[in-house]
């Protein structure tokens, strides 16, 4: 590992440093670990300089102190100071090695020791605590016989996730490749999969309208996310009290997240993805006219067709809301 201090006027290499508080650090790192909607463009010289240390062509400590020199130059003047970690992590494959890289606040903090009397308290003027608000920035980056994976996750307290910044963006070299609408699509296929794969779970094992329920839940969330998505899974089967059908439901569309790569992230909601269904209009010879949204049809709007090119439409509902007499605006009044 090493650190440097980020955003003072004059940057001051420092040397490599034994890692120290490992297990601390190693969960900070767990934090970070989001699934990526960037990729690293061809040309980028982070990306390089890092192959380069997992190819033991550069040392560690030389490369580090490139990069955190670069980060603290392309820090703008608005951002808060704060600590710039860089950590070589090794795996249980020797080809495969993976960077984090962490901009972190400082904290005041106060810490209480056992002095003579039993309350010491000795004021630590950077701290660094297990919050991850704490984290400013932050990515993940795996590298495999020395080329590095193209996708990239990274995190930035300044954006509104799953986005990061325009100097950070700069300073990694990377570009989009995921869209919100793209992580919408991917989170209600994951919610439609689930409820297909589980439906005895669901009312009736109605499948149409408890995925119907779900997209609903998720148009009214100001953010989708992992905890969004386990809501809109549990009010598709009517919330249920048993506690081993709701952690069934929770193991079931955990796998399907991970499937989809949407593990960690946190994106608005796509009003054209999530969007109701079209209503459907249909007028009979008898006079009879039905209105419902597409997507019940086969739910609780039934159509069967007869020999005589009739029909019989059934409808199941739960409850009727409203019954009664209307004029018909049709008619010629005398």
């Amino acid at each position: 590992m090493i650190l440097h201090v980020v955003g003072e006027e004059d940057f001051h290499p420092e040397p490599e440093r034994h890692v120290e508080h490992a297990a601390f650090f190693i969960e900070r790192i767990r934090d970070t670990d989001v699934a990526s909607i960037y990729a690293f463009n061809d040309e980028s010289s982070t990306k390089a300089r890092l192959e380069r240390v997992a190819r033991n062509e550069e040392d560690f400590q030389t490369a580090s102190q490139f990069l955190s020199r670069e980060f603290s130059r392309m820090h703008i003047g608005a951002t808060r100071e704060g600590a710039f970690f860089i950590f070589e992590l090794t795996t249980g494959d020797e080809n495969t090695k993976i960077y984090s890289l962490i901009k972190y606040d400082y904290r005041e903090a106060i810490e209480q020791s056992d002095g003579e009397d039993g309350s010491l308290l000795r004021r630590i003027v950077q701290a660094f605590i297990a919050d991850r608000k704490a984290i400013q920035k932050c990515c993940l980056i795996r590298i495999v016989n020395g080329v590095a994976e193209a996708a990239v996750a990274a995190r930035d307290r300044a954006k509104a996730a799953p986005l990061i910044g325009d100097y950070f963006e700069a300073f990694l070299d990377v570009r989009r490749v995921r869209s919100d609408r793209d992580l919408n699509h991917k989170a209600v296929e994951a919610v439609r999969l689930t409820l297909q794969e589980a439906k005895q779970h669901l009312p009736d094992q109605d499948v149409a309208r408890g995925f119907a329920i779900a997209k609903e839940q998720l148009r009214n969330r100001p953010r989708i996310d992992g905890q969004a998505l386990v809501d809109a899974v549990l009010a598709a089967a009517n919330n249920p009290e048993a506690e081993d059908v709701r952690l069934d439901l929770q193991r079931r569309l955990a796998r399907k997240i991970k499937s989809a790569r949407l593990e960690g992230l946190s994106f608005p909601p796509n009003a054209t993805v999530l969007r109701r269904p079209a209503l459907r209009q249909i007028r009979t010879t008898e006079g009879v006219m039905l209105r419902y949204p597409d997507q019940a049809d086969g739910a609780t709007v039934r159509r069967e067709s007869l020999p005589n090119g009739g029909e019989t439409i059934t409808i199941r509902t739960e409850l009727v809301t409203e019954d009664r007499l209307v004029s018909d605006g049709t008619r010629a009044t005398a």
